[in-house]
């Protein structure tokens, strides 16, 4: 089993740790137990070089001690619409760059290039030398397909039978996307657009899955329903995305889709504008049931967890990395102990945190939703009674 996240960025883009460089890359995915993960970035001329001098190139993949790495860049078009490519290995991305220079004024710099085309010709592009593409964190309101189209095709013309795969991203989960039949051939995958290596980013979306090879080629196959299959897409819950609901973007009152179209989308409260939610956004375009085949576990990054169980306000702290290192030197990678190790077995090492993540898997969490800018809030209740007791009071 191949467990996968190739949807990174590198020191040079904007926002970014200077941490983000491919050793400790290598080091914290071997920690958190991905096998795959890739480069980010990949365009950009300063982030290929350093790609370049920290891996070793083999036959479909890089490698940098035991981790995997695919040679991946996210670009963005005319209409500020997010696309990920994978490339099949350093020499077609030297290729691609040639193409896709000619579109850009910022693709020396950035590690997000701009690119002056749609979607259509970025696809035709990409697929001129052989790489995998799809739409990054599909329903993400400001820079996402369906923040700005209605369709795949309206974005992608007639390359929209090209598209490999549809990135879920941190506002949606498979249960959502697969109300839309436009998606109903496409693999989702989970990925953590991370912009630094610790655990707690890297690896906060991922996927499992069977591949016939941990490969570019293996991808390929999985992709084109040729060989391989998608096991289980984890992530975080979309609720606690800061535009699940639809809300104020300034005092982030929530309102029904209902309430916001009848207040033409100014706050009763504030006046200010009201930002559609993910939830509402993809209500709209539903034209189904959901029925994507593969399980969504919605589990936070395990520093995360152990945050929200001893109540600090962030998992760097020295108390939630001290019990991080004690389960990660009892079990190994994290990946594994949130999804595989039995709980009575994580309980001998920290009772509490094994507690919590029995919860996450069974799904006993009470979240408050997000929106119009403000992130959710998860609520790890302590028995039943307490759960129920705040339903109630939320749904009040």
């Amino acid at each position: 089993m191949t467990d996968f996240d190739l949807h990174i960025h590198g020191k040079h883009s904007g926002g970014v740790s200077p941490d983000m460089e491919i050793p400790t890359i290598a080091e914290e995915a071997e920690k958190k137990g991905l096998d795959m993960v890739g480069t980010g970035d990949i365009l950009n001329p300063k982030w290929l070089r350093h790609v370049k001098e920290e891996t070793e190139e083999k036959k479909g993949y890089l490698k940098n001690g035991d981790i995997k790495f695919l040679p991946t860049t996210e670009v963005e078009d005319e209409d500020r619409i997010h696309h990920l490519i994978i490339f099949p290995d350093l020499e077609t991305v030297e290729e691609a760059y040639t193409d896709f220079q000619e579109l850009s004024d910022d693709i020396r710099r950035e590690g997000r290039p701009r690119i002056k085309a749609d979607g259509e010709k970025i696809v035709e592009i990409a697929k001129k030398h052989g790489c995998l593409i799809g739409p990054c964190h599909a329903f993400t309101p400001y820079t996402a397909i369906y923040g700005k189209k209605d369709s795949l095709k309206e974005s992608y013309g007639d390359q929209v039978e090209n598209l490999d795969f549809l990135e879920l991203g941190l506002s949606a989960d498979s249960s959502m996307a697969s109300k839309i039949s436009d998606h109903e051939d496409l693999v989702f995958i989970s990925n953590s657009d991370a912009h630094s290596p610790w655990p707690h980013r890297l690896g906060r979306e991922f996927n499992r899955a069977e591949l016939s090879e941990e490969s570019f080629e293996g991808l390929r196959k999985l992709f084109r329903g040729e060989e391989g299959e998608i096991k289980l897409n984890v992530g975080l819950d979309p609720r606690e995305g800061k535009y699940h609901c639809s809300a104020c973007n300034s005092c982030h009152q929530k309102y029904s889709i209902e309430q916001a179209e009848s207040f033409d989308w100014s706050c009763e409260e504030c006046l200010g504008t009201i930002k559609k939610g993910v939830k509402d956004r993809v209500n709209e375009l539903s034209d189904k049931e959901p029925d994507y085949p593969v399980d969504y576990l919605h589990l936070p990054p395990l520093a995360k967890i152990i945050q929200y169980t001893v109540g600090h306000a962030s998992p760097t702290t020295k108390t939630v990395q001290k019990r991080y290192k004690a389960l990660n030197e009892a079990f190994g990678a994290e990946v594994d102990i949130l999804v595989e190790e039995k709980i009575e077995d994580i309980s001998e090492v920290d009772e509490e945190v094994a507690e919590s993540i029995r919860k996450f898997r069974e799904d006993e969490i009470v979240m408050i939703p997000g929106g119009g800018g403000d992130y959710g809030e998860r609520i790890i209740p302590e028995n039943e009674e307490e759960r129920q007791e705040l339903l109630q009071e939320k749904a009040s």
